[in-house]
């Protein structure tokens, strides 16, 4: 064996990462701070997730279809996500394709969290209230009062 192909050996995960990037899947909120993956294909269409969320969002209600069509795109991304660490834990992967692997689960853990809220409603938009607006107009007069104190006066 020669030395590239010693190098090229030494590419591939050992046991001991594959192992550490599988329990890395499973730990309490590992979605957190991961991107929703922007584009997901879905049955050869392709799905704006991050679009489809941010919709969601902005939307006072969501219609009993469009329900629907979340919780079949969160069985789907489930399908994948579960799919993906299925190959993390049998296939032979360098650490490069291992680590891209292990961040589209996460992403994929992430959107799946977010349209679960979406769906159930618990995530929304906040509209400015009088009293958020209120405490604008406080803190805007303040800036310009503290401007104005540093100048001269002209008596």
């Amino acid at each position: 064996m020669n030395q590239d192909e010693i190098q090229k050996l030494d590419d591939y995960i050992s046991p001991q990462e594959r192992e550490h990037l599988l329990n890395g899947l499973h730990r309490y909120l590992i979605w957190v701070g991961e991107k929703v993956p922007e584009e997901v294909q879905v049955d050869g269409e392709n799905i704006k997730v991050h679009e489809l969320i941010w919709r969601c969002i902005h939307k006072k209600d969501l219609s009993e279809e469009e329900k629907k069509n979340i919780m079949e795109l969160v069985e789907n991304l489930e399908t994948k996500a579960k799919n993906d660490e299925e190959v993390l834990l049998r296939e032979s992967l360098t650490r490069e394709e291992a680590k891209r692997l292990y961040n589209e689960i996460a992403s994929f853990i992430r959107a799946i969290m977010d349209l679960r809220e979406c769906e159930a409603g618990r995530i929304k938009l906040i509209e400015p209230t009088n009293e958020i607006k209120q405490k604008v107009d406080d803190a805007r007069r303040w800036i310009g009062f503290l401007k104005n104190v540093g100048k001269k006066s002209p008596i």
